[in-house]
């Protein structure tokens, strides 16, 4: 027994050992990139900070490295580049210096600049992130997958490998005339690598599971610069880390997605009057607790009040050309002010939700889950009618609340392929996840909607506890800057991300080096 006691501690040790050398050299790992050694900064150049300081020397070294992809604060394309985020907060930071790299190896040979200057850095795919510092960083090198867009067919078609500089619209606008799909996001301007690696819910979730649960294999820069390909047969707790943990263990260059038939959908929005939000919810609550009877159908249900008259918008869709699958038969017999529901291409239908999703304002993004119950629904559109009208006399604010099922049938899928790392456990659901997202435009009026938000979740928190509804989990992609995303997976899960952090990133570099989005300690910011 102690013997197999022995073996069994051995390897788990040997398991847990630090994926990079003791002895890591940065400057060799940089020359055997190809990096000329006269374009590497000299660290004894470094320790004078006050003539040369950390990321004035990356951003050079970067420059004589890659020339043209380097994009210096205040040269031309800068300010282009700033406005290509979706929220004014994100477009508002500016960085040192801007990278468009190419291919796996350029990401590599950053990580390695930026640690041997202690310059810290930020990856962007599409910036949809509400909050500044998720995906762009102030003075450091911020990298755009701008220029790495390719979408390829393995050669039975079965899975197809995208780049992260996609959006969704992208991807689906170019597998659609092989009728083919994956399991992405909704929204057309969304990038592909925030939204797979924080989880990511579709419009196929009831019937294949997240994004994150439909990806073959990762293609990761680790924090040495070494490129691994992750997936269940290689670096599998690698692999499953990426599935839901977000940026903390490497940059993603490639991710491999399984493919799936799909020609045409059924889908688009109904726009419902107050009289008409009973049996809207009603409808929501029916299908979220029946949505094993048909996987195919998926849905959204929100809430807005707009000239003072109280609004539901219901997002249906269906994963084929039917406009008549019996799942939808109580939200069919309501009726409608506006009926925008059609026969629609995928690409199509994400285009729909991109209009409701413009550019250039300032966000505000929270989420909050519970068990789903249909009193509850209605105690919390209630909170959030009473805590709007503290808010509502602030200059072009659009205050929506979203509300969808994290179902059973998604829950199932969570588990196939060893798992996630989201901590869903399918006999604790359906859950209800709601999602206030409201927008404005002047900064000054920051605090008072990130306090009305704060107010209305402490309310309905409080009440989930009380009536034994509670759920600790936060979706990452909804993530408020004052959420622990990380910590509502669990103690366990937590404990084995950052077990896994450890063992690929010793030094921390995503953590310290890579400081936004949300980290494997505590929330981005306090509410103060």
């Amino acid at each position: 027994m102690n013997v197999t006691l022995a073996i069994f501690a051995s390897a788990v040790c040997a398991l847990s050992q630090s994926f990079e050398p003791a002895n890591f050299n940065i400057t060799k790992a940089l020359l055997d990139n190809g990096v000329e050694a006269s374009a590497i900064p000299k660290i004894s150049d470094l320790a004078d900070r006050s003539a040369f300081s950390g990321c004035s020397a990356a951003c050079a070294s970067l420059k004589l490295t890659f020339g043209s992809k380097i994009v210096a604060e205040g040269a031309s394309g800068y300010d282009d580049f700033s406005k290509s985020y979706w929220s004014q907060q994100q477009e508002q930071v500016s960085p040192n210096c801007v990278f468009y790299p190419t291919k796996a190896l350029d990401v590599s040979t950053m990580v390695l600049v930026s640690r041997l200057t202690k310059c810290p850095f930020a990856a962007k795919s599409g910036g949809h992130a509400s909050f500044a510092g998720a995906s762009n960083i102030e003075g450091g090198i911020t990298v755009t997958f701008q220029n790495m867009k390719g979408v390829t067919f393995s050669k039975t078609k079965k899975t197809v490998d995208v780049q992260p500089g996609n959006v969704w619209k992208d991807v689906y606008t170019s597998l659609q005339s092989d009728n083919v799909a994956v399991v992405g996001g909704r929204v057309a301007s969304v990038g592909v690598g925030g939204l797979t690696t924080g989880g990511g819910i579709s419009f196929f979730a009831n019937e294949l599971g997240w994004a994150c649960d439909n990806i073959e294999s990762y293609e990761v820069v680790t924090a040495s610069g070494v490129i691994v390909t992750a997936s269940l047969s290689s670096y599998a707790d690698l692999y499953w880390a990426l599935r839901g943990g977000g940026n903390n263990f490497g940059l993603v260059t490639s991710f491999k997605m399984r493919t799936f038939p799909l020609g045409k959908m059924w889908g688009g929005d109904r726009v419902l009057l107050e009289p008409q939000i009973p049996a809207a919810i009603d409808a929501f609550v029916t299908l979220g607790k029946n949505s094993a009877k048909d996987t195919k159908a998926a849905q959204i249900l929100s809430f807005a009040i707009l000239g003072g008259e109280k609004f539901a918008f219901a997002q249906l869709e269906y994963a084929e050309p039917n406009a008549n699958a019996p799942i939808f038969s109580e939200w069919n017999k309501i009726s409608a002010a506006q009926d925008n529901i059609g026969i629609f291409t995928l690409a199509e239908l994400t285009e729909k939700l991109d209009v409701v999703s413009p550019f250039g304002l300032r966000q505000s993004f929270w989420t909050q889950t519970a068990k789903l119950d249909k009193d509850l629904v209605n105690f919390i559109l209630n909170v959030f009618y009473e805590e709007h009208e503290k808010v509502a006399d602030i200059k072009d604010l659009l205050n929506p609340l979203s509300l969808q099922v994290i179902t059973v049938p998604q829950m199932q899928k969570m588990r196939q392929n060893g798992g996630n790392a989201l901590n869903l456990d399918p006999s604790q659901g359906p859950l209800l996840l709601f999602n206030p997202a409201p927008t404005w435009t002047d900064a000054a009026d920051d605090d008072r909607v990130n306090r009305m938000i704060d107010a209305m979740f402490k309310r309905t928190a409080a009440e989930a506890e009380k009536r034994g509804l509670a759920s600790k989990y936060i979706y990452m992609n909804y993530g408020s800057k004052y959420q622990d995303v990380i910590a509502s997976y669990g103690s366990a899960n937590k404990a084995r991300l950052k077990s896994i952090a450890r063992k690929y990133d010793p030094k921390q570099v995503f953590q310290k080096l890579q400081p936004g989005y949300f980290k494997l300690e505590g929330a981005p910011a306090k509410l103060s």
